[in-house]
């Protein structure tokens, strides 16, 4: 989304695009001739200082050099960059890219070693741009610039700088199928290429002597240099060497962690890959993966083979490894994009979609036809090069602390500068050198910034990151180690987090006319009833090397009937079926048994699949039996979901309380309805038909039961987490009974803890529904006579009715929603009270957790969605942070208050008159001759060729000084034998001053003081 503002629709100075995260303001410069050479001449003038400042600050080299002007226009473009209040500058350069003036030479730096002769066909042709606001245009030339791996291009019909996006925005499904037979001609393929760029991820790669450059160039360490300047000119020697060894240590250390990090992600995501793309030919040619571009049709592997490309499949089936990206070990299998007349959405058809990075595992088409998949994002544009570019690109993990050390390094500052004027000040009335002077006063400034802190941090985070490394926790960013110190509250999911990801079969009830049988541990036993045909057809499993994968619960349950799943060679189900799809078909396993099964069926195949989908909690499929004309759609997903989607006839009146006993015991329930049939007339329209089509009038067929256990080592951690005063929340996609009961057993509430269950309730006299908090009863493991709900309508009724408070909000993502959109005003106390949100969606995790971050608290949330939490940036909250920063100005000023009063005053004038002791060494005399011949108020010696000789006695050595030297220079005759007593006095005061310095002071060890 983009605003712009400037004078006029023509003429726009600067303007607003919103991105993910945060908000991006542009502005335009041209370049400035005049300005340009005065800024070179400040160079020079200024020793390279001014050169330093703008490399710190890049914008001010553009303010110095550039002038404003129209976006239209601009060479340049300062981005600034808003994230929650924190501004970070950008300067990036306007590129015009065209094809009239295109040469070989301009394209090798961006697409490499091109075809001539190609490129003479592509001459003066135009370049197709598809942009985000939904401008599709053919231009022989264009402007852009890139930021952040993304390139906006200057959209002349709008005004305004518009994101490039692939063939995912704005298109329609069927259009993506049109010519599935013909692919791009190499001349396109190549125009695609100028404006999309190579299909790589390419992570920027450092040298040594960069990384040195960059980091000795950091202010803090050219503050460091000028540090130790200064106190090398003050003679602290030992102290001086040894910051500078921890300093290169820490500059080291740094590099290499750096340069490693570089390497590892560069090694990790770069790939190249030998691909099939079909040409507009018709014929099928091998290319390098770099070369693809949004629109080719590649060919996909029958085996192991790694996607380079985000894709959306147009015929056949695949099944992936997607660990790379959601880090699910479960394969994940995907069909072809349905053909309908509706806007393509990268979400919504997320089991159509194949994604960059991921594994081909085995494909699957109806006999010997390929299975094509059309390319729709390549390089940065991919979800992969999405993730990799915010590795590249964080935002801000610690900007508060940021703001917040800039501030006191503030106020340092300025006791710094009235420490510089007071030591000026006192030390010019002493009468001390103007170098001298200079030291000291410099000296204060020095104390500013401890020169030992970054390599004592350096240090810590080392130390740290080798106690991760042996916890199999690996940090690519050290610097987040002390930004996770800071974390408060936690939030987990369910299953496989803090339960095992295997469950258990513990049993089906059957429900027939809206009556519920009694619970069947034994599901052979319900071979006669559809339920069981429900369980057998019912899931997403598939065959890998003749073994079955899929999602653990689909497994379980499909394990239980008994049944085998294998590819289909039954002539009756393919003719059936003339979609690129092999069907799956499940059978007994013995079929001599099955004449008393199921009306003697002995194999049913599974034509469609409408895979499982979080936002509308369930999947469906269609099926066919053999020796049957007609259809039939089985739906599986949570009970609630089905219940509401069935017939009121068939769905039990007792089904809560049925619901209710299972789910506070622990166990994971799922329901199961049917659609009777499908008529035949349809059947060749399958592929077409829409999932809500089929997922409606449902007969309700029952209840599936399994056991869910607890990890070894959840209860043990829950508990240290709550020691250490670690808020722990659970975020779950399971029924709202199952997760109190599992959040009870691993300790996120305690047996002294009420439950207040939030819900919904419909108001037909008001516009908005309803919030009612209901009091559930104590913990199981506490006598009470409290067994039922009561309804309350506030808060203080809620604490009125419990004993110091003590109590957990539950609630659903329904009304989590509803709570959000009629209720914001308590959205506040219900997330500080909540332990437990069930049958959330990964849209209301992610608003959840930017809640809770909005409230003040750091949260971690070690969930499998990672692709969603990668959108949720969390920054920190520090409670401690006034408590630190107090803490170094009261030791900054103790430390001020020991160099100004007590060394200065105390010891300078009282200790070192009572510790004097005589000097004896003869150089030092030396010295001291010097000082005396330079003093204007000492009598001069005369040039002869005979030096006075000193006498080394250790008693009266200045009095025999001054007397050697007078007499000296009576015979001299430069004074006279009547020579005032008082400037003999003068000259033992000014040798006794100096010797008591240096004899004194400096042995004592304050000589630097």
């Amino acid at each position: 989304m983009t605003d712009a503002n400037g004078i006029n629709n023509k003429s726009v100075f600067w303007q607003k695009i919103h991105t993910d995260q945060n908000e991006l303001r542009i502005y335009g410069f041209e370049k400035s001739s005049l300005t340009t050479i005065l800024t070179y001449v400040s160079y020079i003038l200024s020793v390279g200082l001014v050169r330093l400042l703008f490399h710190w600050y890049p914008r001010l080299y553009l303010y110095a050099t550039h002038r404003k002007c129209a976006l239209s226009c601009a060479t340049k473009i300062l981005a600034i960059d808003d994230y929650q209040g924190y501004k970070s500058y950008f300067v990036r350069d306007v590129r015009k890219i065209s094809t009239k003036d295109i040469s070989a030479k301009s394209l090798s730096a961006t697409l490499g070693t091109v075809d001539r002769e190609l490129l003479e066909k592509i001459k003066d042709k135009k370049l197709k741009i598809n942009l985000e606001n939904g401008t599709r245009c053919e231009v022989q030339e264009y402007k852009a610039f890139w930021y952040k791996k993304r390139c906006y291009i200057w959209d002349t019909t709008k005004n305004i700088f518009t994101r490039l996006v692939g063939l995912d925005h704005g298109i329609i499904c069927s259009d993506l199928h049109v010519s599935r037979d013909n692919g791009l001609s190499k001349e396109e393929q190549l125009l695609r290429r100028i404006v999309y760029g190579n299909n790589d991820i390419v992570v920027p790669l450092q040298s040594i002597g960069m990384l040195l450059l960059l980091e000795v160039l950091n202010p803090f360490y050219i503050f460091q240099i000028f540090t130790l300047s200064v106190w090398f000119a003050e003679g602290y020697l030992y102290y001086t060497i040894a910051i500078v060894l921890m300093s290169l240590f820490g500059i080291t250390s740094s590099i290499m962690q750096t340069r490693k990090n570089q390497i590892n992600l560069r090694g990790t995501v770069a790939s190249s890959e030998s691909v099939r793309v079909l040409r507009d030919t018709g014929i099928f040619e091998n290319i390098s993966s770099k070369q693809l571009v949004p629109g080719d049709i590649i060919k996909l592997p029958k085996h192991r083979a790694t996607l380079v490309c985000d894709a959306v499949l147009l015929t056949g089936q695949c099944i992936l490894n997607e660990s790379m990206l959601t880090g699910e070990s479960v394969p994940v299998t995907k069909t072809f994009l349905p053909l309908r007349h509706t806007l393509y959405d990268a979400k919504e058809y997320t089991y159509h979609t194949l994604y960059n990075g991921t594994t081909i595992i085995q494909t699957k088409s109806h006999g010997e036809q390929p299975v094509l998949a059309r390319v729709i994002r390549t390089g940065f544009l991919t979800t992969r090069g999405t993730l990799i570019a915010t590795i590249l690109y964080p935002p801000p993990v610690d900007f508060k602390f940021d703001k917040d050390s800039y501030k006191f390094m503030g106020i340092l500052a300025i006791i710094a500068i009235c420490g510089f004027v007071y030591t000026v000040i006192t030390k010019v009335s002493r009468g001390i050198t103007a170098g001298d002077i200079a030291i000291k006063a410099l000296d204060i400034i020095t104390i500013v910034i401890p020169p030992a802190l970054p390599a004592a941090m350096t240090v810590g985070k080392l130390y740290a990151q080798m106690r991760l490394k042996y916890a199999q926790i690996y940090c690519i960013n050290n610097r987040v180690i002390n930004v996770s110190g800071s974390i408060n509250c936690v939030c987990f999911d369910k299953t496989g987090t803090l339960t095992e990801d295997e469950l258990d079969m513990w049993g089906a009830v059957a429900c027939t006319n809206g009556v519920l049988a009694e619970v069947q541990t034994d599901i052979s036993k319900l071979k006669d009833h559809p339920l069981f045909e429900g369980m057998l057809v019912c899931h997403s499993l598939t065959l890998i090397d003749g073994k079955i994968c899929g999602d653990p619960l689909d497994a379980k349950m499909f394990e239980s009937t008994k049944w085998m799943l294998k590819d289909s060679d039954c002539i009756h189900i393919d003719k059936l079926y003339n979609n690129s799809i092999m069907p799956i078909v499940v059978r007994p396993e013995n079929v001599s048994l099955t004449k008393n099964m199921m009306n003697e069926i002995t194999e049913i195949g599974i034509i469609q699949r409408y895979q499982f989908s979080n936002s509308l909690q369930r999947m469906s499929v269609i099926v066919c039996a053999s020796g049957s004309d007609n259809f039939r759609a089985y739906t599986k997903g949570s009970p609630e979901t089905i219940i509401n989607l069935s017939k009121v006839e068939t769905v039990p009146k007792d089904i809560s309380l049925t619901l209710e006993q299972f789910t506070k015991r622990g166990f994971r329930v799922i329901a199961i309805g049917r659609r009777e049939t499908i008529s035949k007339s349809i059947s060749q329209e399958i592929s077409k038909l829409s999932r809500e089509t089929i997922e409606q009038d449902l007969d309700f067929l029952g209840l599936v039961i399994l056991e869910n256990r607890l990890k070894q080592p959840t209860a043990s951690v829950i508990t240290e987490l709550r020691e250490a005063n670690i808020r722990v929340m659970m975020i779950t996609g399971d029924n709202i009974q199952t997760a109190i009961s599992v959040a009870r057993e691993c300790g996120i509430i305690s047996i002294k803890e009420h439950i207040v269950d939030v819900t919904v309730v419909s108001n037909e006299e008001k516009d908005c529904p309803d919030i009612i908090f209901n009091i559930q009863s104590q913990s199981p493991r506490l006598q009470s006579t409290q067994n039922h709900l009561v309804s309350l309508p506030t808060f203080k009724d809620i604490e009125c009715g419990i004993a110091n408070c003590n109590y957990r909000f539950a609630l659903t993502g329904q009304t989590w929603q509803v709570m959000r959109e009629y209720y914001p005003d308590i959205v506040d106390r219900v997330c500080i009270r909540s332990a437990i949100f069930a049958r959330m969606n990964s849209d209301q995790k992610q608003q959840l957790v930017v809640e809770l971050m909005r409230l003040g608290y750091y949260v971690v949330y070690p969930a499998d969605w990672i692709v969603s939490t990668l959108q949720l940036i969390l920054p920190p909250v520090y409670d401690w942070r006034l408590i630190i920063l107090m803490l170094a100005l009261a030791n900054f000023l103790i430390c001020l208050f020991l160099e100004s009063f007590v060394i200065e005053r105390v010891i300078e004038n009282t200790l070192k008159r009572k510790l004097h002791k005589p000097e004896k060494s003869k150089k030092q005399y030396l010295k001291m001759e010097y000082e005396l011949k330079n003093c204007e108020s000492w009598p001069k010696f005369k040039s002869t060729d005979q030096t006075p000789e000193l006498s080394m006695r250790k008693e009266g050595n200045l009095r025999n000084i001054a007397n050697i030297t007078r007499n000296s220079h009576c015979q001299s005759g430069q004074i006279s034998n009547d020579q005032t007593v008082n400037d003999f006095n003068n000259s033992i005061k000014l040798a006794n001053g100096w010797t008591g310095k240096k004899n004194g002071f400096e042995n004592f060890g304050f000589a630097n003081d």
